[in-house]
């Protein structure tokens, strides 16, 4: 009996030490360095953070995660996006890509010194240069993100956007 208590306390020590109470714990446990998360959905478990990379340039990513009971584990590994940014200076970031490991595209990104940047308005267009799905979404702390509709990315050959101020100018 002694034995199966002693197997029991490993078995939930193990599970335990493979979750975190916060996603912001179970991104920094994957090893990365000064992490901020900009967006998180968890409805659809995708999350987008700045972090640094082993020189200490700033990162965009873009992933999942997983949450069980209160307890969330990073996506590490294949399906993730970087990129490094430039944070001193005007830059944006916008892509349009899977999301780690999900079924979802979105167009994601970041805005960044751009004080006057309220949207990004896009457009997708097939091998015709027809439009097939037009939107705009609003920056919100310097990010964007939108999960587009299903099977439109298949069809779309070509990508246009716009980053636009209150009065939807360039």
């Amino acid at each position: 009996m002694r034995f199966l208590h002693l197997l029991l306390i490993l078995l939930l020590t193990l599970l335990a030490g493979c979750s975190s109470a916060s996603l912001l714990d179970a991104i920094n446990k994957e090893g990365r360095i000064n992490v901020e998360i900009l967006f998180q959905d968890d409805i659809d478990k995708v999350v987008i953070f700045l972090n640094e990379d082993d020189a200490g340039q700033p990162m965009l990513s873009l992933n999942t995660f997983t949450k069980e009971d209160s307890r969330y584990r990073y996506n590490s590994g294949t399906g993730e996006h970087a990129q490094i940014v430039d944070l001193t200076n005007q830059y944006e970031i916008i892509k349009i890509t899977p999301v780690g490991h999900s079924s979802i595209i979105a167009l994601w990104g970041g805005v960044f010194n751009y004080p006057n940047a309220t949207t990004v308005s896009y457009v997708l267009k097939d091998d015709e240069d027809n439009e097939i799905y037009s939107s705009e979404v609003k920056i919100t702390d310097n990010i964007v993100y939108e999960k587009l509709p299903d099977g439109i990315y298949e069809k779309a050959e070509s990508f246009h956007y716009k980053t636009l101020d209150g009065n939807h100018n360039e």
